[in-house]
């Protein structure tokens, strides 16, 4: 991935806290790391052939996690994300976004499509072909999540996988609500 006039590196979130016990102790924890940079507009094309464009989803909170197929670690945090997706799969107010990145363009979509259908997902997969969205948003390495706020604004940055599916959902949690309180 190419370095890009966005870069996020000194705003990165790196998750270095234990494991909390509470959603509200992660927000705790959470709320000093809080920052906002407006976040980089994108269109990309899902796996439905829908272009989606960053800006259409303003007044909402969006996560957007980039990611691979041959990434171990995006792999594994998959099932936490789930989680995440499966609690806010009812509220209009919270998006999310599964960027496919450095990506082997053979057969790209009908592959992504196998492995999402396999495993189960439900995700909204969007194919970055030429990692533009990643350059824009500064990422240097996979998994990356970004947290947006509903004015468009990214407010949080989780890079890795922390090793725990329930863990994942909770910091996925705190990080959410205090975006969609705005603090």
């Amino acid at each position: 991935m190419k370095k890009s006039a966005f870069t996020l590196g000194v705003f990165l979130v790196l998750v270095s806290f234990g494991f909390a016990q509470s959603v509200e102790e992660l927000k705790k924890q959470y709320a000093r790391k809080m920052f906002s940079k407006p976040a980089p507009d994108f269109t990309l094309k899902n796996l439905e052939g829908k272009d989606v464009k960053l800006s259409d989803l303003k007044g909402k909170v969006v996560v957007i996690d980039f990611w691979a197929t041959w990434c171990g670690p995006c792999m594994q945090s998959f099932p936490g994300m789930q989680k995440a997706v499966d609690k806010y799969k009812n509220d209009d107010g919270v998006a999310f976004l599964f960027i496919a990145t450095s990506e082997d363009p053979n057969n790209r979509e009908n592959r992504l499509k196998r492995f999402i259908e396999r495993k189960k997902y439900d995700f909204n997969v969007l194919i970055d072909e030429n990692d533009v969205a990643a350059e824009k948003f500064g990422v240097n390495g996979i998994p990356v999540k970004f947290v947006i706020d509903a004015a468009g604004n990214v407010r949080f940055s989780s890079v890795g996988f922390n090793g725990s599916t329930e863990q994942t959902a909770l910091e996925m949690e705190a990080m959410i609500e205090l975006a969609k309180n705005g603090k």
